[in-house]
Formats: structure tokens, C-alpha cells, sequence
């Protein structure tokens, strides 16, 4: 049950991963000037990977550049969080409160509000532009509740 449980939770992460690139598509976060290096390339950035490495990518038909290793670290980010959403949800079903939504809203403030902001990774609460939070908090949402639905509907609950 437990592997079953991960697997689910690898699903998850991968749908919900696409469903906030989608978002993201329709409601970009961040200027194209403040997402020239976007967040998960600017924090590989300050792990010490080299802008070589962090702003990769491959061309994919003919001149579309998808940035490949900024899109691991956004599909590992999402894989994490919804196998613990999904381990968690198993003995603790109150963090599926609001189909979902409360786990993305913690999820945003942990990180788009404290974490990053204290990293230097994003400017301060107060100097993100309202766009950014509007997207930000509400594509948390989506993707939380992306993740509540494909684990509610796979582990038959």
C-alpha cells in the first residue's frame, strides 16, 4: 500500500506540475525581465550552479527553447510535495481541507512568502508586484487541488 500510495503521488505531481505550467502560461507570474532567471534557476544559482547549467536548454520544435533543468527542479518540487500530500492524506485527511486549497495556500506562504524572499531568491513580499501574488496564490490553489483530486480519485477515497 505504502509503494501504491508513492506512485499515486508521483502522478500527482507530475499532472499538477502541469496543470501550474498551464496557469503560468495564462496568468505569468513574473515580468518577462524578472523571469529571464526565473526562481528555481536563480536559487540553483545561489547553490553554486553555473548559469550554463541553470539557463540549459534544448529546442523543441525547431525554435522553441524549453529549459529543461529549470523544469526538473519545478516537476521535483511537485512530485515532493504531492507523495507527502498523498502519504499524509492517508493518516491525517485533515490536510485535504478545501479539497486541497488550504495544503497550496501553506504551500505558497512557506515559500513565495517567507523562504524565498528570506533566501534574496525573490524580492520582499511587499516589492513583488500584485500580478505575481495573484498568480502565485492562486496557482497554488489549482495545483494543490490538482493534486487532491488525482489522489482522491486513485486511492478510492
Amino acid at each position: 500500500m505504502l509503494l501504491t500510495t508513492i506512485l499515486i503521488g508521483i502522478a500527482a505531481g507530475f499532472i499538477s506540475g502541469m496543470v501550474k505550467i498551464g496557469w503560468e502560461a495564462i496568468l505569468p507570474p513574473r515580468s518577462q525581465a524578472r523571469d529571464e532567471t526565473n526562481p528555481p534557476q536563480q536559487l540553483l544559482q545561489q547553490m553554486g550552479v553555473p548559469r550554463r547549467i541553470t539557463h540549459a536548454y534544448v529546442y523543441y520544435s525547431k525554435d522553441q527553447k524549453v529549459h529543461y533543468v529549470a523544469l526538473i527542479l519545478h516537476f521535483s518540487f511537485s512530485i515532493f510535495f504531492a507523495v507527502l500530500f498523498a502519504l499524509t492524506y492517508k493518516t491525517l485527511p485533515i490536510v485535504g481541507l478545501w479539497q486541497g486549497s488550504l495544503y497550496g495556500i501553506i504551500i505558497w506562504v512557506a515559500f513565495h512568502i517567507i523562504l524565498m524572499p528570506l533566501l534574496k531568491t525573490v524580492p520582499s513580499p511587499v516589492k513583488q508586484p500584485f500580478p505575481e501574488h495573484f498568480s502565485e496564490f492562486f496557482g497554488h490553489i489549482v495545483w494543490s487541488w490538482t493534486i487532491y483530486l488525482v489522489v482522491v480519485a486513485l486511492l478510492g477515497q
